[in-house]
């Protein structure tokens, strides 16, 4: 007889994990097998995915992912170029940004506890959490400078330089050999260590790994903060770009996309490949990388003019579509505002007007956009649901193609 159990994870910031537990048959030795699937929002959706399984709702408080969440909206709603309408919703989610900047370093000798500064740097949540994340940092810093050009009667007052180059300082300290950034802290232990991995549901968690995802977003916040304060650490910074340039290129796929460790999944971490690339100066032109990712995202565009990709492309580590090679509406804006940055609305912008299309005619009477499949991804088994995902991306990808169309010269 095989005893089968799905506990359901429903954390308190609106990620939802499913984890199957144990698989065991009675009489032999207890034993747990994990295994991670994508699920749907509710218990309805639960039974329909897991069929006759027992399932449990037990209630797990998480740390949020607030800053990370804020960080992109912040970018989706400057772009929108509304400063004058919505200055009320712009000052408190750069008040919460300031605020949220971890201005300290962890108490004592840390560093003889194995701990990394964390002074300047940016958590997934907010500063109580006290470990920032290298993407995070990066996306903050790729707002906050923005709010500085901006009236602060409209705003709020700007950041101190000083903060910045604290914001800066965490970043550089972050980068691998490799020229790639890790999410958490900086590479210290050799790969082999990953062979004792205990864990069966969770992939490269024994140490660290450069993500191309967090090599991308701090390629791009160094290029902005170069270009305002080109005289801080001007040789480190230079370097830290050109290294993290290299590491992306080095890492692209055969079929020219890159893996994405923390969004589903080649779609994702393309979209962040060709961003990094591109604020580095490259172009489609100039950068065989680009031009490849170019060709795979069009190459695995939907017949209605999205894009849609598995779960399973991130266990399985090949690019799988959705089944029906139907479409998801965050996924179609990563890969449309990739395909922007690769100046592909001066080449043919026809799989673009699709894209467009297809965003625009699935907005809700209410302005919202449907929650469909879950878009966010960790340690390569476990799926996770942002919920402000199908409202930030899909409206930042459409005032991407709305300026771009207008305006076609792009670079």
């Amino acid at each position: 007889m095989v005893v089968r159990t799905v506990v359901v994870l429903e954390l308190e910031n609106g990620f939802l994990i499913a984890v199957e537990q144990p698989a065991y048959h009675l009489g032999e030795r207890l034993g747990f097998q994990f295994l991670v699937y994508m699920i749907g929002l509710d218990a309805t959706q639960c039974l329909q995915n897991f069929g006759n399984f027992l399932i449990f709702f037990p209630s797990v408080q998480s740390f949020g992912s607030q800053t990370w969440d804020c960080a992109f909206a912040v970018q989706a709603l400057l772009a929108c170029n509304l400063t004058d309408e919505i200055g009320p919703i712009l000052m408190k989610a750069h008040d919460f940004l300031k605020t949220s900047q971890v201005t300290d370093n962890p108490p004592g000798d840390f560093e003889s506890m194995f701990r990394h500064a964390s002074k300047g740097g940016w958590t997934f949540s907010n500063k109580d959490h006290g470990w920032p994340v290298s993407d995070c940092t990066a996306e903050a810093l790729l707002c906050c400078p923005y709010f500085s050009m901006l009236p602060p009667e409209i705003v709020g007052e700007k950041m101190e330089p000083e903060r910045y180059y604290d914001d800066v300082n965490c970043i550089l300290s972050m980068q691998s050999k490799t020229g790639g950034v890790p999410a958490w802290e900086p590479r210290r232990a050799p790969s082999w260590l990953e062979s004792l991995n205990p864990i069966e549901f969770f992939d490269e968690v024994i140490i660290e790994h450069d993500k191309v995802e967090c090599t991308a977003s701090a390629l791009k916040a160094m290029t902005l903060f170069k270009k305002l304060y080109p005289k801080h650490k001007a040789k480190d910074v230079e370097n830290f770009i050109r290294n993290a340039a290299k590491f992306i290129e080095d890492t692209q796929k055969l079929d020219g996309s890159w893996y994405g460790g923390w969004g589903i999944c080649f779609t994702y971490g393309t979209w962040f490949a060709i961003s990094g690339l591109v604020a580095a100066k490259k172009t489609y032109s100039n950068c065989l990388a680009i031009r490849k990712a170019t060709d795979f995202l069009l190459k695995i565009q939907c017949e209605d003019g999205g894009w849609g990709e598995s779960y399973r492309s991130c266990p399985n580590k090949k690019y799988i579509p959705l089944e029906g090679n139907r479409s998801n509406l965050v996924q179609t804006s990563w890969a449309m505002m990739g395909l922007i940055h690769a100046g592909q609305m001066e080449r043919d912008p026809t799989p673009l007007h699709r894209d467009a299309k297809l965003l625009i005619n699935s907005q809700l009477e209410d302005g919202d956009f449907p929650q469909q499949e879950l878009t966010g991804a960790f340690m390569g088994n476990c799926m996770l649901h942002y919920p402000t995902y199908r409202n930030i991306f899909p409206m930042w990808a459409l005032v991407e193609y709305r300026s771009k169309f207008q305006s076609p010269k792009i670079f």
